[in-house]
């Protein structure tokens, strides 16, 4: 994550009243995959919370941002209910491409569903 990114994720977490574990911790699980464990964070595409398997994945998609470009000009718009540009078409089918051929990806699946 860039310094640039901590800092838009901080001020969107500011405008709404909250902490970065406030936002983290009231999730019991990953909108897309189910995984319960590990922190979660909203989408960039729309408003599905996601295990950081998922937003690791997202932000590999050609379309994240463009996404994160649009939710930033909203915000700085006024309009904090803002809901996403929506998930690409067959987005579902290439993010299980990119996990099923990526080991790194499958590792951090791995640690994440794995009992201690």
């Amino acid at each position: 994550m860039t310094s640039g990114q901590r800092r838009y994720d901080t001020y969107l977490l500011r405008i709404k009243g909250l902490t970065a574990l406030d936002m983290t911790m009231r999730k019991a699980k990953c909108d897309r995959c189910g995984i319960t464990r590990g922190g979660f964070r909203m989408s960039m595409f729309n408003l599905d919370w996601c295990c950081g398997l998922c937003i690791t994945i997202e932000r590999r998609h050609p379309k994240w941002l463009d996404a994160r470009d649009r939710e930033a000009n909203e915000v700085s718009d006024g309009n904090l209910n803002y809901e996403g540009i929506g998930l690409p078409p067959n987005y579902d089918e290439w993010a299980e491409l990119e996990l099923k051929y990526d080991p790194e990806l499958q590792e951090l699946r791995d640690s994440l569903i794995t009992e201690d």
